[in-house]
């Protein structure tokens, strides 16, 4: 029972440590005051999430499409894909664009809480995964950890053979 239970703790960690950086990304983009830029960064996650999976998905289509643009002739381009293929392609990285306004226009208008609420969500996502991965290690540390500590003990201890301080 106990390695489902690291396992599941462990993909929770997981996912609380994606999640930080994600929830502060949304967070510099929502408009309002501090606590309306806290909410969303928290509230927009599962549509952020489902979000960056169809951009994931797309990318390989847009490619061929970009490609093609540059490849083939006008009227080849035009049969292949029709007159939308290229507003398609604009439609996509329109969304960029409009993130990066609403960032820039957040943090020339209210940098404060912007910063902050970006910093406190980061936080407490990542403080909920360093929360889930102490339990997950009993309060033990990692095995890389334990080690780093035991060499430490054994390199560093008070009483080594060799007087360091007469040199």
């Amino acid at each position: 029972m106990r390695p489902i239970a690291n396992l599941l703790l462990y993909i929770i960690e997981v996912c609380f440590k994606l999640a930080a950086p994600l929830a502060a990304v949304i967070a510099m983009a929502a408009r309002g005051g501090f606590f309306s830029k806290l909410i969303e960064g928290f509230q927009s996650l599962p549509e952020a999430v489902r979000g960056i999976i169809w951009w994931v998905r797309n990318i390989p289509e847009v490619g061929i499409i970009v490609n093609d643009y540059n490849t083939l002739t006008a009227a080849m381009f035009n049969q292949k894909y029709g007159s939308g293929a290229v507003n398609y392609v604009m439609n996509y990285l329109h969304e960029v664009i409009s993130y990066l306004q609403r960032v820039y226009q957040n943090v020339s208008n209210q940098p404060v809480a912007t910063l902050m609420a970006a910093v406190a969500v980061f936080f407490i996502f990542y403080l909920l995964a360093r929360l889930v991965r102490f339990l997950r290690q009993k309060g033990q540390g990692s095995w890389v950890a334990r080690l780093e500590r035991r060499t430490g003990n054994r390199v560093f201890k008070k009483n080594n053979d060799i007087p360091f301080d007469r040199f």
